[in-house]
């Protein structure tokens, strides 16, 4: 008999999508499961639902209570749990017919405290990848750790929906959200990969995160740029930062965390412009937080996002509206051999922006962009624009990654074409027709060191000259075509 799995669902307003949620879940290819609906209050008729489908399936049973938030039911669910794995679900969303199978048999084999899987998102029936930013890197190989320094990555995913917890693990360190936080996820499951003595990664799709159609009522992460939504993230940043104050060596993760969390955090600085209301709300908090981060190096967040929130610390609003409306300029300038980023504030008497805090010294979005990408033969060509102080202390190397596995085929440099120009080129592997499975695909990539720095990004749309994308699809080597992929979230190969 294979080990029970608990599965809760966090229900709250959905009745449009439970259906859907629900078959997803009651046709999972792992059978020894139990579901648990927790409806949390709802005005419409979620619980109805819930209730017709714990009438009709012994496996199922459901509860309503009071609205107190999915922090609050997600705590629950928990405690009520009888497996010896626990899996939580938004009730909008889709697990993946195999997907329980794959996590569960994943946990038996390594043991683990946690099982990540690979999740992508769900919009008006089509799958893809392009809001998610960093997470892709955490389920791109499958890896397991002993310990969460083995791969600091793992913390961009912060959800806990693409895994299975093992509920002792939970048990034993006391692990659950904090009531009343909206955005509960990333504390809890941060704290967790700390403690975990084994968290396995694997890149199968196990989950798919709905966005919710234009008119419907936005989920949580949909809305971010609400106050209370913003005010929320802000506790949940300051949470986070307090979790590890008193841990012993965790001084790297918790810096990490937070940097990651500012980032984040700046997503809906554009937000400011036109709403006057939110952007008081918005310098209220990031002045608080910058504040409590104290001395946190700022350089691996790049020179846009450094001096954007230099000018937040000083409380220079009028001047960073400016700046965001200058986004794609991407304008640089040369001094003593070091690129920097030209605006007003670089040479300012009146505002002070440290020069260095405007130095570009590794691949930025908005300084480099892809001018050019063609078969040529057998081999696909590729061409970066960049500057060329910034290739001087850098190492970039562009690969096409397989998102099904660990396939990797990296690009031949071909070095500087030109003035700020630098080629590279790929060639198939002379085995890859007969190891590739029909239906894979693989995403162009690129991946920086500098120094101490490192990073990658998917190369999509906004990295691409809008030569290159009226010029796709292009005919890769041995006819495979290379597009703008959803699925990827960038400029993916198709194995065909």
């Amino acid at each position: 008999m294979q080990p029970l799995l608990s599965i809760v669902v966090l229900v709250y307003n959905t009745a449009e999508y439970l259906q859907e949620c629900f078959d997803s879940l009651l046709n999972q290819r792992y059978e020894n499961i139990e579901i648990i609906a927790i409806d949390d209050g709802s005005t419409d008729e979620s619980f109805a639902i819930c209730q017709a489908y714990a009438a009709r399936h012994p496996r199922f049973r459901c509860l309503t209570k009071p609205n107190e938030g999915g922090a609050v039911v997600g705590n629950l669910g928990i405690s009520m749990a009888r497996g010896e794995y626990v899996a939580l679900v938004d009730s909008d969303d889709v697990v993946t017919a195999d997907g329980y199978a794959l996590l569960m048999a994943e946990a038996l084999a390594q043991r683990a405290d946690i099982v990540v899987g690979r999740a992508a998102r769900l919009t008006d029936g089509v799958v893809n990848s392009v809001s998610f930013l960093y997470e892709p890197f955490v389920w791109n190989r499958r890896r397991v750790l002993e310990s969460v320094a083995e791969f600091p990555d793992l913390m961009h995913d912060g959800f806990y929906w693409n895994k299975v917890f093992r509920l002792e693990f939970l048990r034993e360190h006391g692990l659950g959200m904090v009531p009343g936080l909206l955005y509960a996820d990333r504390p809890f499951v941060h704290k967790a990969y700390y403690l975990s003595r084994k968290t396995a990664i694997i890149t199968d799709l196990v989950y798919l995160w709905r966005t919710r159609a234009a008119g419907a009522a936005l989920s949580i992460t949909q809305n971010k740029a609400a106050l209370s939504n913003f005010q929320d993230r802000i506790r949940s940043m300051t949470i986070e930062w307090m979790d590890f104050e008193q841990v012993e060596g965790a001084d790297w993760y918790r810096r990490l965390i937070a940097e990651t969390n500012l980032q984040r955090a700046l997503h809906v600085v554009y937000s400011i412009v036109d709403s006057p209301s939110f952007r008081a709300v918005y310098l209220e908090g990031m002045q608080r937080i910058l504040a409590l981060y104290g001395d946190l190096d700022h350089r691996p967040l790049g020179a846009r996002r450094s001096v954007y929130l230099e000018l937040l610390k000083q409380g220079e609003v009028a001047g960073l509206c400016f700046l965001l409306g200058l986004q794609n300029e991407g304008k640089t300038l040369e001094i003593e051999g070091k690129c920097y980023w030209k605006q007003p504030f670089l040479s300012s008497q009146e505002v002070v922006v440290p020069r260095e805090l405007a130095r570009i010294d590794f691949p930025t979005i908005g300084f480099f962009h892809i001018s050019r990408l063609a078969r040529v033969g057998e081999t696909l060509e590729l061409e970066l624009n960049i500057h060329d102080a910034v290739m001087a202390g850098t190492e970039v190397v562009f690969e096409m990654q397989s998102l099904l596995g660990d396939d990797v085929i990296t690009f031949e440099d071909r070095g500087r074409l030109r003035p700020h120009v630098y080629a590279y080129r790929m060639t198939l592997p002379a085995d890859f027709m007969t190891r590739r499975a029909s239906g894979d695909l693989f995403g162009l990539i690129l991946n920086y060191r500098c120094g101490d720095i490192t990073g990658r990004y998917r190369i999509g749309r906004a990295l691409m000259t809008e030569q290159v994308l009226q010029a796709m699809p292009v005919t890769g080597p041995s006819e495979y075509p290379v597009c703008y992929s959803p699925e990827f979230g960038g400029v993916g190969m198709r194995v065909v």
